[in-house]
């Protein structure tokens, strides 16, 4: 009897400290659980951060790489250029050129640039004479948002005076003054490319016609002051460009 008593004992005993090590088992695996998820979630999240910081230089290499008017970022602290095209690129507002009689930018002109810098307008200045003087207005368009490339329409105003000499009578002739007014228009392809952050050059070139007189010319002489279709000329100009 006693010695049964003494096994049941012994029985609860061991029965106790098996609950009490199963209960520390568990409260230590919990832990251990948690500690691994935390180091997981913290691995994850480290390259997360990795891949999207490799992802961010991969897409700066490749504006970098592209083509376009703007080749310096003003946002960015980097002294090394950076290359932009379309709707990414800062923009500049103004655009001033100098050039030789360009078709569409005259010898001087002003451009305000609309768009992110695909699509620009300008008055320009293209000549003057004693006996005429000359300026327009132009629009430039930038397709498929590159700035190496562009089309352009530009119309200009003639406005002159000239002697001229007409008949009276059988033998008599007299002096008079002749103002005339004509039109131009100019449709051309041209590029530009900036060697600097404000600092470039353009080549572009196109076809004319005149309306005046009541008609539509392909040939005006300056010298004379009169439109003819003799002639077909093909405009062509370079010149400098300072965007700010």
């Amino acid at each position: 009897m006693k010695i049964k008593a003494s096994l049941f004992a012994l029985l609860v005993v061991a029965v106790c400290a098996f609950s009490q090590n199963a209960t520390a088992f568990d409260s230590l695996m919990q832990a251990y659980s948690n500690a691994g998820m935390t180091s997981l979630d913290s691995a994850t999240q480290d390259t997360l951060a990795k891949d999207s910081t490799a992802n961010d230089s991969a897409q700066a290499e490749s504006s970098a790489s592209d083509g376009g008017l703007v080749l310096y970022d003003a946002q960015s602290s980097s002294s090394s250029a950076v290359r932009h095209i379309g709707v990414d690129a800062p923009v500049y507002k103004y655009q001033v050129t100098v050039g030789l009689q360009s078709p569409s930018r005259g010898i001087v002109s002003l451009e305000y640039i609309f768009a992110q810098e695909i699509f620009n307008v300008n008055v320009h200045f293209s000549d003057y004479t004693s006996h005429l003087i000359q300026f327009g207005v132009s629009a430039i368009y930038f397709p498929m948002e590159m700035r190496y490339f562009y089309t352009f329409l530009s119309s200009d105003w003639f406005r002159g005076k000239y002697d001229r000499e007409r008949r009276t009578s059988r033998n008599n002739y007299e002096d008079y003054e002749e103002t005339v007014n004509y039109w131009r228009v100019v449709a051309g392809i041209g590029g530009e490319f900036l060697f600097m952050e404000h600092f470039g050059a353009y080549l572009e070139a196109g076809f004319e016609f005149f309306a005046g007189n009541g008609g539509y010319y392909t040939h005006l002489n300056k010298e004379y002051g009169t439109l003819d279709n003799d002639k077909i000329k093909l405009p062509y100009g370079v010149g400098l460009l300072f965007p700010f």
